[in-house]
């Protein structure tokens, strides 16, 4: 199975099995109100939406730069309540799902030329899908997928000018890509990632790749990895402690 699904419709099928199990759920223990966005009114809008995006996808509708753009942002918030109607009901069993899904629709997003700027859950999303993967190839394409999608992020989140939490999500996304590369043990790959983590991420710089040689230090790498690694290592020196 693969982690990401790139046609609107294969994504809406994911969120409909989610939202089914939501809205299941909240008629067992009646605990989310219909009053404003409920669960039924979620799913008719979450319905609303992916239909409007397979009249996108299918060239029967268009939107100009600026709709597209409010559009991905009213997709993502979409998924934002969701996913705060799965904590609310306690339903616990859906990680992969909603990550496979704020993944999917990010990169779809990106493919329809939307500039994105609600990338939390999406972060989140890829974070987790990158931890579950195991195989090379399987890593390398992650990695392409999420510079995809950082390539569509907006100026305003781009500019990464509040740096105080540590946790944002253009840090946890574009960290992930060097995660993915270093994982994928792909020379040409880590190079093309480090350089570009360099720029969007400088001030992490030495304590990411300081950590990866620790990591790669306890395993068997083929010598070029090992070599990629130092060279950026010595390019990226952490400070000395005082």
């Amino acid at each position: 199975m693969k982690a990401i699904v790139f046609e609107i419709d294969a994504i809406s099928q994911l969120n409909l099995e989610i939202m089914q199990a939501v809205i299941a759920k909240n008629e067992e223990i009646q605990k989310l109100s219909e009053d404003g966005l409920g669960p039924l009114a979620l799913a008719s809008a979450l319905s609303d939406f992916y239909m409007i995006s397979a009249s996108l996808e299918s060239g029967h509708n268009q939107l100009d730069a600026e709709q597209m753009a409010e559009f991905g942002d009213y997709g993502m918030d979409l998924l934002d309540r969701q996913s705060a109607q799965l904590r609310h009901l306690d339903i616990l069993y859906q990680p992969e799902l909603l990550s496979r899904i704020y993944a999917s629709l990010a990169l779809w997003m990106a493919r329809h030329d939307a500039v994105l700027n609600n990338i939390e859950g999406t972060a989140d999303g890829f974070a987790w899908l990158v931890n579950g993967l195991t195989e090379k190839e399987d890593l390398a394409e992650m990695c392409g997928y999420m510079e995809e999608v950082i390539n569509a992020i907006s100026e305003k989140v781009a500019l990464d000018e509040d740096r105080s939490n540590p946790w944002r999500p253009w840090r946890i996304l574009n960290l992930n890509t060097g995660i993915a590369a270093t994982r994928s043990l792909d020379p040409q790959l880590m190079e093309k990632t480090f350089d570009k983590l360099g720029r969007h991420l400088p001030y992490d710089m030495a304590e990411f790749l300081a950590d990866g040689k620790r990591q790669m230090m306890t395993q068997n790498v083929p010598d070029e990895v090992s070599e990629t690694m130092n060279r950026y290592v010595e390019k990226w020196p952490t400070k000395p402690s005082h």
